[in-house]
């Protein structure tokens, strides 16, 4: 027999005789990339201790799992203890074994040895408010609506985008370091949750008329102003001065009732009527109040003129 062929059968012996012949570490390590510019595939390194007495090479088997078909990825020659397997996927998880391997066969593999990849970006969208909207990212991975969550490789730079529905307004980003309104970047190899702010948009506000719609200096007149997109918290305010408005009911979006209290000795004249929502949106109505001059001397009749003929 050979020397190297002794060796093997030295080696297939103690494959028979020992429970762990070839000791593929449980100890996995991960290659982790923080630089923006460099976006490496997750790899898991695997290590293994030589039974062979440095007689063998080995080859690498990998597997879908702990139950899933194992099919050789690589051979390693003679006094090489180690592999790293890349461009694996994260969330899945890689089942390995080991074999010596010379001229004069293989041997027994050693134990199943499993592990993840991880050390990945896992970045996860989140929405907040009352409004309606979506965040999507560059490079593709989360839609949210649907795919809130992703992990991408340690050092990716991914840039997140929100987008308003209809009749919303993006209000700004939160968590992860982000703010603001504009697009969220980030990198790093860590989970981080960014949550975007979606508020519904203020409707837009009409006036259409006010009820009564004059008033004498000196008084106090209640009004009902008719219009639409009227809020609670609305204010109601008048052009000029001497005229403010209190009491500001809302009744519906269609109307609410003020009290107009005109300071006395106001020039006659007409006011713009604005109702604006504590949101900032607001509607006119120009010329909507008049101060009218008190009456002097009681009704005032038009007279007629005639001519008498004799």
């Amino acid at each position: 027999m050979s020397p190297a062929g002794h060796a093997l059968y030295i080696l297939g012996r103690r494959l028979v005789n020992r429970p762990r012949p070839l000791l593929l570490l449980t100890l996995v390590s991960l290659a982790i990339v923080i630089s923006p510019s460099v976006a490496l595939a997750q790899q898991l390194s695997l290590s293994w201790v030589d039974n062979s007495g440095g007689q063998a090479g080995f080859i690498i088997q990998r597997a879908p799992g702990s139950t899933g078909t194992s099919t050789q990825i690589a051979q390693v020659p003679v006094g090489v203890t180690s592999y790293t397997d890349s461009n694996l996927s994260f969330g899945a998880t890689y089942c390995y074994q080991v074999a010596a391997v010379n001229s004069s066969g293989i041997s027994a593999f050693s134990n199943l040895t499993c592990a993840s990849p991880s050390g990945g970006l896992t970045l996860t969208a989140a929405k907040a408010g009352a409004g309606v909207g979506s965040v999507t990212s560059s490079p593709t991975g989360i839609d949210c609506g649907a795919t809130c969550s992703y992990t991408y490789p340690a050092g990716k730079m991914v840039t997140l985008t929100a987008t308003p529905a209809t009749e919303s307004n993006f209000s700004g980003w939160s968590g992860g370091g982000c703010g603001g309104t504009g697009s969220c970047t980030l990198v790093g190899n860590a989970a981080v949750t960014v949550t975007a702010t979606f508020a519904p948009a203020a409707a837009a506000v009409t006036v259409n008329s006010m009820t009564p719609n004059q008033g004498t200096p000196g008084t106090a007149v209640p009004v009902t102003i008719n219009g639409s997109g009227f809020a609670a918290g609305a204010t109601v305010s008048l052009s000029g001065m001497g005229v403010t408005a209190g009491n500001v009911t809302v009744g519906s979006t269609m109307q609410l009732t003020a009290t107009l209290t005109i300071a006395s000795g106001v020039a006659p004249g007409t006011r713009n009527l604005t109702v604006a929502n504590s949101g900032g949106s607001g509607g006119t109505l120009a010329g909507g109040f008049t101060v009218v001059a008190p009456a002097t001397g009681g009704s005032t009749w038009p007279t007629t003129a005639s001519s008498a003929t004799g």
